[in-house]
């Protein structure tokens, strides 16, 4: 089994880290297959690649700029093994690390393996995250501290659950199947949040090997990388509200069900179109979308004149929301972030006191938004074909 999974690892620029990437993977796997996808590199890693003398090794790449997603699908679809495996290029993965995911393997089509990190993030311990400082990058790594410690580390029994990371290996087959990562994140993040909820729908349980464990040394080819480090802010804002589009929910909603949201917006401005947009399906209003649309469209796949009805046209959304945007704060902002959460609570909710207020068995009214429940219908089986992008 460990023979047959290739490891997959997206570049873009950074040479120096994907040359050290790649020869400690070589020094304990020389046989192993590993996969380079690289899109948009200018600081000679295409020559690099070109370079290499090494039959287990395969590769492309092109000077267009892509998307990780695209970077990590080209990587699935070259890939020879029946199983792949997400890695980075600031990682160091342990000794043991392509034994034990071979035996998660064995039994699951899905599994997450362990995360050690320096103290640059959140220092809570996951059973697919720890916090152990054994270097800041590969000049600084103590590599025999960190085999030691991976060799001493107890036996941990694996586990099912939603808790996980983009740090994957399954089976090729499978990643096919949902059409891998969503390019719409351009040029990264929030992919991997979509690609774990697809992946959820589909009804794949997420095992989580914490003994499969390797050394990640942060973001060094994207948030904090030459490049990308004064863009970041910005990327990410981008990439959440292109969540938000998609599914409805933010990546942190307890609620992962996909409903139609129609907002009926009354008094609408400029800014209120651009901080509520994103959360509904269609707005119907009196409107006049053209300046927004093309500003905002370059920023997503999403046709966003699809986005914009008449006042007066006809409704299609199985929610319905009835809002003054001169009323527009803070307040009613949370509750637009967290329209997927307050809907299923109150459907879930028959006898609550806010019900009662009204005459109409489905009409809620909740920080100036009026809400209406149309159809009770869960579209999430629907959207895990929709979605598959």
């Amino acid at each position: 089994m460990s023979n047959n999974i290739s490891l997959l690892i997206g570049l873009k620029n950074n040479l120096e880290y994907s040359k050290s990437c790649y020869y400690s993977i070589r020094e304990n796997y020389p046989d192993t297959e590993i996969v380079f996808v690289s899109y948009g590199s200018s600081d000679g890693t295409h020559e690099w690649l070109d370079s290499l003398k090494d039959e287990n090794l395969v590769y492309f790449s092109d000077p267009e700029e892509k998307t990780l997603s695209d970077t990590y699908n080209k990587a699935i679809e070259i890939s020879t093994k029946d199983y792949v495996c997400f890695l980075h290029n600031d990682m160091v993965i342990g000794r043991n690390f392509l034994s034990e995911i071979a035996k998660a393997l064995a039994k699951n089509n899905l599994v997450y393996y362990k995360v050690i990190e320096p103290p640059i993030f959140a220092s809570d311990k996951r059973l697919w995250k720890e916090i152990q400082d054994f270097g800041s990058d590969f000049e600084t790594f103590r590599f025999e501290d960190f085999f030691r410690f991976e060799s001493e580390q107890k036996k941990q029994e694996g586990a099912y659950t939603e808790d996980v990371s983009f740090f994957l290996a399954a089976k090729k087959e499978l990643l096919l199947k949902i059409n891998g990562l969503d390019p719409l994140f351009k040029p990264m993040f929030c992919e991997d949040d979509d690609l774990i909820l697809r992946l959820r729908m589909s009804g794949e349980k997420t095992f989580v090997c914490p003994n499969a464990i390797v050394y990640h040394f942060v973001s060094k080819t994207s948030r904090f990388s030459e490049e990308f480090q004064n863009k970041t802010k910005k990327i990410e804002e981008n990439s959440l509200r292109n969540f938000i589009r998609k599914w409805g929910f933010t990546n942190q909603s307890r609620t992962k069900k996909k409903l139609k949201f129609g907002l009926i917006l009354e008094n609408p401005s400029d800014e209120a179109i651009k901080a509520l947009e994103i959360f509904v399906d269609h707005i119907y209003s009196d409107f006049n979308a053209e300046k927004y649309i093309k500003e905002e469209q370059e920023n997503t796949s999403f046709d966003l004149k699809e986005k914009f009805r008449a006042k007066n046209a006809d409704f299609s959304d199985d929610i319905l929301i009835r809002f003054d945007a001169k009323k527009l704060s803070e307040k009613n902002m949370y509750s637009f972030r967290n329209l997927a959460d307050i809907t299923d609570e109150l459907k879930q909710s028959k006898k609550s006191i806010i019900k009662k207020l009204f005459s109409k068995p489905n009409s809620f009214k909740i920080n100036n938004l009026k809400i209406e429940i149309l159809n009770d219908k869960s579209y999430e089986q629907q959207l895990i074909n929709k979605n598959n992008v």
